[in-house]
This record gives structure tokens, C-alpha cells and sequence, in this order.
């Protein structure tokens, strides 16, 4: 007989004096979750790259993306209070080839781990001299990642991940106090613009590839049995905190970049320089350390997507832990780490290249295909009102037409670095 974990709720009851820090927990586990998903190294390459190369010229993406994020994410929290796992439409659906197109995707999701953990090695690395090899570090840094599937309850995962998340990143706030940041200049970012460039419209596409992460939905359409929740609203508020949180940190570390880093290429330690120069050179130890715990956070947390779609679309009902679940992520940790070896040794890519270019392959094929399918399957499992839909059909139209638009300028960025 399969093992079941234990639920939220239970534990919330069960551990001794500890109601109020779990209790939060299961309030806001799942944004927590989500904003780790999104706030790996990728989210942090991207937009400190982006702040130093565009300065604040492409603000406009992150609330856009909040939009398009809390659009997404009401679809996917209505398939989990009728608990009706996205990919289990998909196979439904589609009959023949349902089941290719889940795991391929999945696969697809891997791509972050495979860059998250390209770079949790480099960081090892750089924290640790006597290492200086980045080979062991991805294999040590794999060994994180199956040390938290292998933690199996869904509570001890949030809290671990809610640690790392929040332990650095939230810091570039504060640095705004002190930096002399041009407003005006911050206000216009905001209004939205489209440059007919390789290098802009590819950061469009990374932008909103690494902050409307789409194996979030696939995760919270799944989650009903270890959540429990009945109450949509539980989910929206949830959902709410989780994207306001990466969206607030990512507008920090944007504007704290176009500030104070130069334009050129992104290095391992390039985001931190702005801590390093005011706090001192201790603070560039603390965010390479902290890049390394969230590249292993998110790397982990976004194959938890796969570990839910992968059994689903053979037929296999499975829940947050159980056997199925953690088999496939740890599969497809085991299966990223291996591919970021030969990457790294025989491509012209690098781990920063790689954390900032696989968010936005996964923006131009996964999200355009996840975004119609919610559709779809919010309108099969829900009554949705014609209102609702036009916002739905408004967000997929926005994220197909910006798919189709960067294509061509992503193939060529890749190109180039190959």
C-alpha cells in the first residue's frame, strides 16, 4: 500500500506550541512555494541583467506580469477546489498525444533545473576555493535537491524554502534608501514599450518566462489533497501574497541593478556588487550563498510540477511525497545535473548564460501551451462567467503574441552564445 504524508492541517494541530509559525504556514505555504519556484537564480540573473543593460526600460513586464500571473493562477486554484489536475485534462483531451505533450513539457521544466543547478555549482565553487571545481559542486548541489524531496512533508518543504527566499534577497529594498535612485526615470519605466531588438525582446520573453512560471499552475491544480482547501478565496489570497512578494524583491533587485551595476555581460557575482559595495565584501560571500540555497530551492521546487504531471499522465493518481512523486523528481534531478555537465564543458554556454536563457525557451514554448490549456480546462470544470474569460483569453493572447514575437530573437541570442 502507498504511503500517504501527512496534510497540512494535521500538522498544524499536531506539533506542540507551534500553531502560530504552521498555521501561517498553511496560510501562505503555497505562495511561499511559488515565490521560490520563481525567485531561483534564474529570476536573479535575469532581472539584475536586465536592470543593467536596459536600466528601468522594461519595468512595465512585472506588473504585467502580476496581472497575467493572478489571472493564471485563479484558473489553476479553480481546478484544485474541484480537484482536477491540469495535466489529467490534457490526457483527457487529447487521446492521442496527450500524454507525449504532458512529459514533454515536463521535460521542458527541467531546462530551469538543469541552468539552476549549472549555477548552485558555480556558486559552490566560488564559495569554496579548495572545491574549485564546479563539476562536484552541481553533483553536491543535485544532492540538496534530493535531500528536500526526500523531507516528504509538505510543511517542512515550505518552511525550508520560505528561508531561503526571504534570508537575502528582500535586502536590495533597503539598499534603495541609500542610493540615489531617479524616479522620474523609474515612473517612465512603467509605460509600456516594444523596441524592435534581439537583446530587448529576448529579455521580454525571459522576464516573463521566469515570473509567470508555468509548472506553478500544473503544482497547484494538483495540491487539493495535501491542502485541503474548498474555499477558492484561500487560494486567491494565498496566490496574492506569493506573486506580490517575487514581484516586490524582483523590482528591487531591477531598479537596485540599473543604479549601480554597468552595462555588459552578466558575471557569477555581478547582482551582489551592489550589496558588496555598501555593506562590504562579506555581504558578496552572503549573496553568492544565498544564490546557491535559492537555485537549489527553485530548481526543486519547479520539478515538483513534473513530479505531479508525469504519473498523472500515465494514469497515476499522486499526491505532494508519495512514492510516485518523489521518484520522478528525483529522476529529473539526477537526469538536469547530468545534462548541465556537457553544457557547460563543450557549449559556448556559461551558468549565468544558461539561468538567463532557459526561462525565456520556457516562455516561448511552456507558457503559451499551459496558458490555453487552464483555459480549456477552467472552462470544462467551472462556471465561468463570459467577463472572466475575456481577462483569460486577453492574458493568453498577450503571452501567445510576445511568444511568437521573440522566437526568432531568442533562437539567434542562442545562437550567438553557441
Amino acid at each position: 500500500m502507498s504511503e500517504k504524508p501527512a496534510s497540512a492541517s494535521e500538522l498544524v494541530k499536531t506539533v506542540p506550541g507551534g500553531e502560530t509559525i504552521h498555521g501561517a504556514l498553511y496560510r501562505y505555504g503555497l505562495g511561499i512555494l511559488f515565490a521560490a519556484n520563481v525567485f531561483g537564480a534564474g529570476s536573479v540573473y535575469i532581472l539584475a541583467d536586465t536592470g543593467a543593460n536596459f536600466a528601468f526600460s522594461l519595468l512595465w513586464v512585472l506588473p504585467l506580469a502580476f496581472l497575467i500571473d493572478i489571472a493564471l493562477h485563479d484558473m489553476s486554484a479553480r481546478l484544485a477546489v474541484a480537484d482536477e489536475p491540469l495535466a489529467e485534462y490534457l490526457v483527457d483531451t487529447l487521446p492521442i498525444g496527450g500524454t507525449t505533450l504532458v512529459v514533454s513539457i515536463s521535460l521542458l521544466s527541467a531546462l530551469w533545473a538543469v541552468s539552476n543547478y549549472a549555477v548552485a555549482g558555480a556558486a559552490l565553487a566560488w564559495l569554496l576555493p579548495g572545491l574549485d571545481n564546479v563539476v562536484v559542486g552541481i553533483v553536491l548541489a543535485g544532492g540538496g535537491g534530493v535531500a528536500i524531496v526526500q523531507l516528504k512533508v509538505y510543511d517542512r518543504v515550505e518552511a525550508a524554502i520560505a528561508a531561503a527566499v526571504f534570508a537575502v534577497f528582500g535586502s536590495y529594498g533597503l539598499l534603495l534608501v541609500g542610493l540615489d535612485v531617479p524616479w522620474q526615470s523609474v515612473a517612465a519605466g512603467l509605460q509600456p514599450a516594444i523596441q524592435n531588438e534581439i537583446g530587448y525582446l529576448t529579455a521580454v520573453i525571459a522576464l516573463l518566462g521566469t515570473t509567470v512560471y508555468w509548472p506553478n499552475f500544473f503544482i497547484q491544480s494538483s495540491i487539493k489533497p495535501t491542502k485541503e482547501w474548498t474555499d477558492i478565496w484561500r487560494y486567491r489570497r494565498d496566490n496574492a501574497f506569493g506573486i506580490a512578494t517575487t514581484l516586490t524583491i524582483g523590482s528591487f533587485v531591477m531598479i537596485v541593478s540599473a543604479v549601480t551595476l554597468s552595462e555588459g555581460e552578466m558575471t557569477l557575482t555581478g547582482p551582489g556588487e551592489p550589496l558588496a559595495a555598501i555593506l562590504g565584501e562579506y555581504a558578496l560571500i552572503v549573496f553568492v550563498l544565498a544564490a546557491f540555497l535559492a537555485s537549489i530551492t527553485s530548481a526543486t521546487g519547479t520539478l515538483f510540477g513534473a513530479g505531479f504531471m508525469i504519473p498523472q499522465s500515465i494514469g497515476q493518481p499522486t499526491v505532494f511525497g508519495d512514492r510516485g512523486f518523489r521518484r520522478t523528481v528525483i529522476a529529473l534531478i539526477v537526469l538536469s545535473a547530468i545534462v548541465a555537465l556537457p553544457l557547460l564543458v563543450s557549449t559556448g554556454f556559461g551558468p549565468v548564460e544558461m539561468a538567463i536563457i532557459m526561462p525565456a525557451v520556457n516562455g516561448a514554448i511552456g507558457l503559451p501551451v499551459t496558458v490555453f490549456a487552464l483555459i480549456g480546462a477552467v472552462n470544462t470544470y467551472d462556471d465561468v462567467e463570459w467577463y472572466e474569460n475575456v481577462g483569460f483569453l486577453a492574458a493568453g493572447f498577450v503571452l501567445l503574441v510576445g511568444s511568437l514575437l521573440t522566437v526568432q530573437s531568442l533562437y539567434e541570442t542562442i545562437v550567438t552564445i553557441l
